[in-house]
């Protein structure tokens, strides 16, 4: 049996997917350890598996909190230059003190736990440690969280909502090229710099054939074998790419979550459960917004019970005030929820849209960012969600749409 490390860059989507995985090795006898930053070790470990923090002087807890997310404004894209700059000059000092002898580190943990394989995942940076592993002779694998679409497949990417339209015609082929071009452009930047970061590793290891040929253009640097935790057919037409490997939906139902009050919802009402993620995409304002006209909705719709999660996006006092139907609270046990619900109402990320389906629950899907508009084409595409746009939605829109999820059985 081999003894297998798993290390994700903080990402609360990213280790819940990898929980399934990390079980089933260790049900089949392989030793399981993760290793990682310090804002990954209390979920981890009350999920029941050993785990080491590495490179806390660079990533101490809260780190990628303070460098990613901040209190949002209408100049959000502000906001988002100033973030990207502070996490390269980061990244940038991080790889000098990996150069300069840092990755000791790491490589003594994977000699000491005697490691022979090391599942990675996270951001792009985290190919890095493949690198690393490398000079041990350990290989390594990357498991996708965020779901993703390899350029040159035909598919648009995961960042756009384009849902297909005369399949196989010019003009689709022009609508996904166009939206690979705003892709790139977006993405563009970080991936170079990303790159260049890449090589440096690369070139301390003597390593130079870290990037295979594939027809297909990946935005990581390091060609691994990829672990997709999807069921294939969730895409618009079936994908095959070399070394791309689909595991279904990763979703680890003995996931430990937080407390609820039960009886809060004790009635027999219907539920609509209301969660847009961990993070806070928009500005404050929009989700103040947002959350006014689902209160409006609620008090229209009072044979429906809600539990709302609002993730500290705003206060009791920004809704004027909150119907005798719903709950509002910080954390849910999201998966324990969605036994029980009849309609989810969610950002679409990856995790939460095959969660909703693996429960059978249909939703109404505002995309944010990242991967979410794709995830929402795909949902929409086959039927399994309604999609609106998050900053201009107005109550009778929202209660037509919940509506619709909830009473449509083609959904």
């Amino acid at each position: 049996m081999s003894n297998i490390m798993f290390f994700f860059v903080h990402q609360v989507g990213s280790l819940n997917t990898s929980l399934q995985l990390a079980a089933d090795l260790k049900s089949r006898g392989h030793k399981v350890v993760y290793a990682g930053l310090a804002d990954s070790a209390e979920l981890i470990k009350n999920n029941g598996f050993e785990f080491y923090t590495l490179f806390e002087r660079f990533f101490p807890r809260h780190a990628f909190k303070n460098l990613d997310y901040y209190e949002f404004s209408k100049l959000s894209w502000l906001n988002f230059l100033v973030s990207a700059r502070r996490r390269h000059a980061l990244l940038v000092r991080f790889v000098d003190y990996l150069i300069a002898g840092g990755d000791e580190e790491f490589l003594r943990l994977m000699k000491d736990l005697h490691i022979n394989f090391i599942v990675l995942g996270g951001v792009p940076h985290v190919e890095w440690l493949a690198l690393m592993a490398r000079s041990l002779g350990i290989g390594a694998i990357y498991l996708r969280s965020a779901f993703s679409v390899p350029e040159g497949t035909g598919s648009p990417p995961a960042s756009s909502g384009l849902v297909p339209k005369c399949e196989g015609s010019i003009l689709q082929s022009l609508r996904v090229l166009i939206a690979w071009k705003r892709h790139n452009l977006a993405h563009g930047w970080n991936t170079k710099k990303i790159a260049a970061l890449t090589k440096r590793i690369a070139d301390k290891y003597g390593v130079d054939d870290y990037r295979m040929d594939c027809p297909y253009k990946k935005e990581f640097s390091v060609s691994l074998p990829e672990l997709i935790p999807f069921h294939p057919d969730f895409e618009f037409d079936r994908i095959d790419v070399p070394d791309r490997h689909y595991i279904g939906a990763s979703v680890w139902l003995e996931r430990k979550e937080v407390d609820f009050p039960w009886e809060s919802i004790a009635d027999d009402r219907p539920l609509i459960y209301c969660a847009l993620g961990t993070y806070l995409w928009q500005a404050r304002s929009d989700y103040v917004r947002f959350f006014r006209q689902l209160s409006t909705v609620a008090k229209e719709m009072p044979g429906w019970r809600w539990v709302v999660v609002n993730a500290g996006a705003i206060e009791t006092a920004d809704v004027d005030s909150t119907p005798e139907n719903v709950i509002c609270v910080n954390e849910a046990p999201q998966l324990a929820l969605l036994k029980r619900a009849k309609v989810m109402i969610t950002h679409g990320g990856a995790n939460t849209v095959k969660e909703c389906i693996l429960f059978g629950v249909p939703m109404v899907i505002f995309p944010m960012a990242g991967d979410h508009h794709g995830v929402a084409a795909r949902a929409v595409y086959h039927g399994l969600a309604t999609r609106g746009n998050f900053k201009h939605i107005e109550s009778d829109e929202l209660k037509s749409k919940i509506v619709t999820a909830a009473t449509n059985p083609y959904i």
